[in-house]
């Protein structure tokens, strides 16, 4: 066996999300992540606070292409975590990446600033 066919066998996998660091998300908008991962990827999760469970997103995987997108249409306060994606290789081989979202509520923001013009 040829020595480059060898090290493709054992190239580990890579994930990389974006954008990192993720802008501050107020409620109703949306949040959109892009993984990328390289060719010794044959597969592609994502997580949220390490559950593998996502019920509000959207996920589209593409591991021809190298690449899952999750896309949560309007967001919730509940929907802050740290997101992680994970790609894998053939024999189980993780590699991570991960990004912090804050949701802020806009409600609550407009709730303080008419308590404080009623004072």
């Amino acid at each position: 066996m040829p020595i480059a066919g060898l090290l493709v066998l054992l190239e580990k996998p890579s994930a990389e999300v974006s954008p990192k660091p993720y802008p501050k998300l107020s409620t109703g908008e949306e949040l959109r992540l892009l993984c990328r991962v390289n060719k010794a990827t044959v597969a592609i999760k994502w997580k949220k606070n390490a559950n593998d469970v996502i019920v509000r997103a959207q996920i589209d995987t593409q591991v021809d292409n190298k690449l899952s997108k999750l896309y949560i249409a309007e967001v919730v306060e509940g929907d802050s975590g740290e997101y992680s994606c994970e790609a894998s290789n053939r024999w189980g081989t993780l590699a991570r990446s991960t990004v912090k979202i804050n949701v802020k509520s806009v409600r609550s923001k407009m709730n303080f600033m008419f308590v404080k013009l009623r004072i």
